[in-house]
């Protein structure tokens, strides 16, 4: 630790003599500064935490205005790995429509059907 002391003093003499002159002639004025590098380093340190808090509850909100979301149109998912039928499989995914099915709003009569068969041609 006193190496690296060393080789800054070495490094930077003018900066190591105005720190030593504000010391000595001027505390009150060191100590200004040295609390003015303490905010900032504080401050260094708070922002990313305060993003990552941030960032974390807009991520919950959108998550809950997605499940209210499929909770209006109809549909809920369930949480618990069991269902009413016995224990799911692992990776299955089922939805269930709470709601009726809207009525179509193509008329019946409207196109025509058209069935379409593979033909291999022989070269």
């Amino acid at each position: 630790m006193f190496d690296s002391i060393i080789n800054y003093i070495q490094r930077n003499p003018l900066t190591t003599i105005i720190i030593v002159m504000l010391i000595v002639f001027a505390p009150s004025a060191f100590g200004a500064l040295l609390v003015g590098v303490g905010i900032v380093v504080l401050l260094l340190l708070a922002i990313p935490i305060y993003l990552l808090f941030r960032v974390r509850r807009m991520s919950r909100k959108m998550e809950d205005q997605a499940r209210g979301q499929n909770q209006q149109r109809g549909y809920y998912t369930r949480t618990n790995t069991q269902s009413e039928y016995g224990r799911s499989a692992e990776g299955e995914v089922r939805v269930h429509k709470t709601s009726e099915q809207p009525p179509k709003r193509v008329n019946e009569n409207v196109g025509d059907y058209v069935d379409f068969e593979e033909v291999k041609e022989q070269k």
